[in-house]
């Protein structure tokens, strides 16, 4: 079920002309659910299994790419990490998660995303707007991860219903 709705928010993310990164922050937050459960090697399996069936399904075959290099499994790393404990150490991690990966994004792209501003932006410019953006993703992350876990989670298992 996880996996059908992270292909439906992928598939809105690529067909839908606006809330694209919304989408994909969607998109992110059901690998979160199998982790909750701790599943990580079902949850690794999932995010296989839905990068595959991005390419197949989705029009625009570049739509799962974000998924695929970032979005997806995001949120197994963030379980183990936050499974440590150790504040500041582990949002060094994370950042330091996060800045590999976008700066794969980037170099993998050529750096298009930057053509796309109408105004010239240093690269400096781009690292604190990706961190600080970073940032508020993982923070939002965490919220609906301890909202699931503490209010939706135990609903669905006693009852079934929302």
């Amino acid at each position: 079920m996880f996996a059908a709705f992270t292909l439906l928010a992928l598939y809105l993310a690529d067909t839908l002309p606006i809330l694209r990164i919304t989408m994909y922050f969607i998109s992110s937050l059901f690998v979160m659910g199998i982790m909750v459960e701790r599943m990580p090697a079902a949850a690794v399996i999932s995010f296989i299994c839905v990068v595959f069936l991005g390419f197949l399904i989705l029009p625009v075959k570049t739509g799962v790419l974000p998924y695929l290099f970032f979005f997806g499994h995001y949120g197994i790393f963030k379980y183990f990490v936050d499974a440590d404990r150790r504040g500041s150490l582990n949002l060094l991690k994370k950042l330091v998660y996060f800045n590999v990966f976008a700066a794969l994004i980037y170099f993998q792209t050529g750096g298009w995303m930057t053509e796309q501003f109408p105004f010239a932006v240093p690269w400096w410019g781009l690292v604190i707007a990706g961190e600080l953006a970073f940032l508020l993703y993982d923070w939002l992350f965490t919220k609906i991860t301890q909202w699931y876990y503490g209010a939706l989670r135990n609903k669905l298992l006693n009852t079934g219903e929302f």
